[in-house]
């Protein structure tokens, strides 16, 4: 195994220790720092991962259904996220995913906000 592939599953099992202790800490706090979104301040109209702090602290405290309603994305990331913890530090190496799947799951999440997300009607 090459040093770039140890180093870069050493920063992606950070970042998603990160994110879940980000969000678990997020959920505790007893006032919430106002996070706008610049594309929903701008437009009007919500962005691809609008709601995906509020479903990620829902999930955090334990409550799933405000999660899916919020974003259903949010408990795709944690765990995404704790599957990486978890398979990284068994293997240090690199999970790759497709740029397509990227750019086919933002539109996904675009499509629920626009459409069938409550929040937002």
């Amino acid at each position: 195994m090459s040093e770039t592939v140890a180093f870069e599953a050493r920063a992606t099992r950070r970042l998603s220790v990160a994110l879940v202790a980000g969000g678990a800490l997020y959920a505790v706090l007893p006032a919430h720092p106002l996070l706008p979104c610049p594309l929903r301040t701008l437009t009007g109209i919500p962005c691809p991962v609008c709601g995906m702090t509020r479903a990620v602290t829902a999930l955090m405290r334990g409550d799933v259904w405000a999660s899916l309603r919020f974003q259903p994305a949010g408990i795709v990331l944690v765990a995404v996220a704790l599957f990486m913890i978890v398979r990284l530090r068994r293997r240090a190496e690199l999970l790759r995913v497709p740029t397509w799947l990227i750019m086919a799951s933002l539109g996904l999440m675009w499509v629920w906000n626009l459409t069938l997300n409550p929040t937002f009607h």
